[in-house]
C-alpha cells in the first residue's frame, strides 16, 4: 500500500469546542496512535454523540474501523466524510482501499460525458456556496452597469459593457450548478450494514429474491415503505430491502 492510513490532529476548529468532546477526540487520537483502535472508535463515537461532526472525524472513524477490519462501518465513515469534504483526495483514496474489501462487485452504469461533466462542475462548491457566488456575480453586474450609465469615458464603457455580460454569465453559470449542485445533495444512499441481505422484488420476505448483496455495498435509496426501502444498486437494478439491514447516509445538519 503506497499510502498508509493516518489520522488528524485537531485540525478542523476543536478549540471551539467544549472541552469534552476536544478531549475525546484527543484520547481517541492517541488511542489509535497507540493501536488500540477499538477504543479509539469508543472515543470517536462519544464526540459523535455530543452533536459534532467534521470531515476529520468521520476520516478517523473509518480509519479505526478499517484497522479492525470492519468493513461497512469504515466504508460508511468515510463516505460521511467525503459528503463533508467532496474534493479531499486522502479520503477518496481510502474509500477506494476500503471497497476492495467488499464481496459485491457490481459494475456501475456508465454515465455519458456530459452528465460527468455536470456533476464535476457541480461538486466544484456546495449549492449553497454555488449561491453565494451567483448573488457576488449579481452584484457585480449591478455596479457594473451602473458604472456604464454614468461614466462617459469610451474604453471604459466598453470594458463595463463586457463586464456585464461575463457577470451575466457567470450569474447564470452559477444559479444553474447551486440547483444541480442540490440537486445532488437531496439524492440519498445507504450502506448494507448486514452480513448478507436477499433483495427482494416487493416489500415483504416471500417476495422472488432479484440479488443477495453484502455488508459495505452502498445504494441508492429510492423511497421507504414501512421498514422497507426501495433502492437502486449502480448497475440500475431496483428492488426492495428491509431497512434495518442498512443505514442511511446523511449528515447532521
Amino acid at each position: 500500500m503506497k499510502r498508509i492510513l493516518y489520522t488528524y490532529l485537531l485540525l478542523f476548529g476543536l478549540t471551539a469546542w467544549a472541552q469534552g468532546p476536544e478531549a475525546l477526540f484527543q484520547q481517541a487520537n492517541d488511542a489509535y496512535k497507540k493501536g488500540d483502535y477499538q477504543t479509539a472508535v469508543s472515543a470517536y463515537e462519544k464526540v459523535l454523540q455530543s452533536g459534532k461532526e467534521a470531515p476529520e472525524l468521520y476520516f478517523n472513524m473509518a480509519n479505526a474501523y478499517y484497522k479492525l477490519n470492519k468493513i461497512a462501518p469504515s466504508i460508511y465513515y468515510y463516505e460521511k466524510a467525503l459528503q463533508l469534504a467532496p474534493s479531499d483526495e486522502d479520503i477518496a483514496y481510502n474509500l477506494a482501499l476500503a471497497n476492495k474489501m467488499k464481496i459485491d462487485k457490481i459494475d456501475k452504469v456508465p454515465e455519458n460525458f456530459f452528465l460527468r461533466l455536470r456533476k464535476n462542475m457541480a461538486h466544484w462548491f456546495s449549492s449553497d456556496a454555488w449561491a453565494k457566488i451567483a448573488v457576488f456575480f449579481a452584484f457585480l453586474g449591478l455596479i457594473l452597469f451602473v458604472i456604464f450609465l454614468f461614466n462617459k469615458q469610451t474604453h471604459l464603457k466598453r470594458l463595463t459593457f463586457v463586464g456585464m455580460f461575463v457577470s451575466l454569465f457567470m450569474l447564470l453559470f452559477s444559479l444553474y450548478n447551486a440547483n444541480f449542485a442540490k440537486h445532488l445533495e437531496q439524492v440519498k444512499y445507504a450502506i448494507i450494514f448486514v452480513p448478507e441481505t436477499e433483495l427482494r422484488n416487493e416489500p415483504n420476505l416471500t417476495a422472488d429474491k432479484v440479488v443477495t448483496l453484502h455488508e459495505g455495498t452502498k445504494v441508492r435509496l429510492e423511497k421507504t415503505e414501512g421498514n422497507w426501502a426501495y433502492v437502486k444498486l449502480p448497475d440500475g437494478k431496483k428492488a426492495w430491502i428491509p431497512a434495518s439491514d442498512v443505514r442511511f447516509l446523511s449528515i447532521n445538519k
